[in-house]
C-alpha cells in the first residue's frame, strides 16, 4: 500500500503498462515511455469485470515476475495527487487482484524539471 502521508507534497508517477497507456482518464503534466524492470506484462489475471462472467472469468493483463515491462510514466501535480490516486482506486481495484504498490521505473527520456 502506498503512505500517501509522506509524498502528499510531491508529484506522482503513474506507470501504465495496459489501458491506461491510451486512456489514462486523469489529468497530467508529462508523459515519457518508461521501463520496469523485473517484471512483464501477461494475460495473467482472470477478471469478471472487464473480461467474462463470474461463471467463466476471462484474462487481463498484469505484471508477473521476471523480465522488462515497457509502458508509460505519467507525471502527476502534487496537487492532484489524491484525486488521482481515488480515480485509479476505482477504476482498478474493483477486485483485490491488483496489488497497489511503489516501485522504481526507468525513463526512456528525460523528463522535464
Amino acid at each position: 500500500m502506498i503512505k500517501t502521508a509522506e509524498h502528499d507534497n510531491k508529484d506522482l508517477w503513474v506507470f501504465a503498462y495496459g489501458s491506461l497507456m491510451w486512456r489514462p482518464g486523469f489529468s497530467y503534466r508529462e508523459r515519457v515511455p518508461a521501463r520496469l524492470i523485473g517484471l512483464h506484462r501477461a494475460l495473467c489475471v482472470f477478471s469478471f469485470v472487464h473480461r467474462g462472467t463470474p461463471e467463466r472469468p476471462g484474462l487481463v493483463l498484469g505484471l508477473d515476475r521476471g523480465g522488462m515491462c515497457r509502458g508509460i510514466a505519467y507525471r502527476v501535480a502534487a496537487a492532484a495527487r489524491a484525486e488521482t490516486l481515488h480515480y485509479l482506486r476505482a477504476r482498478e481495484q474493483v477486485t483485490t487482484v491488483y496489488v497497489e504498490t511503489m516501485r522504481q521505473v526507468e525513463l526512456e527520456e528525460h523528463a522535464r524539471k
